[in-house]
């Protein structure tokens, strides 16, 4: 019912999350509302999204290195 509830609704408290490959669900908004520094709500990352950021930009891995564990089904 406090789902459903149009103060809920007007304050943007629940916002649907769309992923590919599967349906768009509810989840908790951002329920504390500041003028000068709004939130924003977003997706998580799909499952190995920032593998190249991570394994070359932090851990300093080559792209091979990184295509190499790959192939060996490590990442």
């Amino acid at each position: 019912e406090i789902i459903e509830d149009p103060h809920v609704e007007a304050r943007d408290m629940m916002v649907n999350l769309e992923y590919p490959d599967i349906e768009s669900f509810p989840t908790t908004g951002v329920v504390i509302k500041m003028s000068e520094t709004p939130g924003v709500t977003f997706q998580a990352p799909a499952i190995g999204e920032h593998n190249e950021e991570i394994y070359c930009g932090l851990l300093g891995l080559s792209k091979e290195e990184v295509a190499g564990l790959s192939e060996e089904g490590v990442i």
